[in-house]
């Protein structure tokens, strides 16, 4: 497996990690952190946006 391959897997695979904790947080533990579960999602989704970045970049 490539370097750069490895990069772009990283962040998407964190990413969706986030996301879903964030989720998580969201719903079930509300009264407790709701709020970092937004901080979570919004995180997680910057992540997967910077892996689809960095994936385009490495195809180029």
């Amino acid at each position: 497996m490539k370097p750069q391959e490895e990069h772009y897997r990283r962040y998407v695979f964190f990413g969706i990690i986030l996301i879903a904790l964030g989720v998580i947080f969201r719903t079930s533990l509300s009264d407790v952190a709701g709020s970092l579960g937004t901080v979570l999602v919004a995180f997680g989704g910057l992540m997967l946006i910077v892996g689809m970045k960095k994936k385009r970049d490495a195809s180029e």
